[in-house]
């Protein structure tokens, strides 16, 4: 009757001073897939809400690269969800929706300039290292 029950986990909230390189925020994150979860998984998958409420949040991310690459997701129903994302020595100014893709190894980082949305991050391995 159960046998498909390992297929399901269930997000844990933690907070995002918790990940390595990145500092307190406003941003309420939820690991939905990681090294933390008995499942079956072999990726990574986090969930940070993020609302600006009008004020400005000030960088909590610092400059990192993974073993592993990276697939990160910012989505909002008002599409005015906007990141400042840093890959390399590159920055770009980032609104919803959109992709970002991040080769292992490539520093990289990225902070809420402003607005209402989900950042999604996908690390392509359950256990991965963060340098």
């Amino acid at each position: 009757m159960a046998k498909y029950r390992k297929y399901i986990t269930k997000g844990i909230l933690e907070p995002i001073h918790k990940v390595p390189f990145h500092d307190k925020a406003p941003i309420k994150r939820t690991l939905m897939l990681g090294k933390n979860q008995k499942t079956q998984s072999k990726i990574h998958l986090a969930v940070h809400e993020v609302n600006s409420r009008g004020k400005k949040i000030a960088p909590y991310t610092e400059l990192h690269r993974h073993n592993v690459d990276e697939i990160d997701l910012i989505i909002s129903e008002t599409g005015k969800l906007v990141y400042e994302i840093q890959l390399g020595d590159e920055s770009y100014k980032i609104r919803a929706p959109c992709t970002i893709y991040i080769p292992k190894g490539l520093p990289h980082k990225a902070n809420v300039l402003s607005g209402k949305g989900t950042f999604v991050c996908i690390i392509m391995a359950k256990k991965y290292k963060t340098f």
